[in-house]
């Protein structure tokens, strides 16, 4: 069984999992869309190709992780869209539940 996991580092990301040799480093400029679906599971595009893996939102690294993830591609974004004029594709949902509230998340 394959093993996945995500490190968040200053100026990108590292997926690391088992069925390739390796890992695969990504700057968060590279990183086009993120998604966390409802049965958490981390999904991120680069170009044309998708990773993704599961998570705990109510594990409190996990919590951090997605948080500086989020932050930071975010933050890119802001930077290179302020630059080019484009308005920004990151868009906040407004009626999403909190994963950290209590009674809400995995169990």
């Amino acid at each position: 069984m394959a093993s996945r996991f995500l490190k968040v580092e200053e100026k990108g990301i590292v997926f690391c999992n088992t069925d390739f040799v390796g890992s695969k480093k990504f700057r968060f400029d590279q990183i086009d869309f993120v998604l966390l679906s409802p049965k958490s599971v981390l999904s991120f595009q680069v170009g044309k190709e998708v990773f993704s893996l599961p998570v705990q939102p109510n594990k409190k690294e996990h919590q951090e992780a997605l948080t500086a993830l989020l932050q930071a591609v975010k933050q890119s974004r802001v930077q290179a869209d302020a630059q080019t004029g484009v308005p920004p594709l990151i868009v906040e949902p407004i009626d999403a539940p909190d994963p950290s509230a209590e009674g809400s998340g995995v169990r």
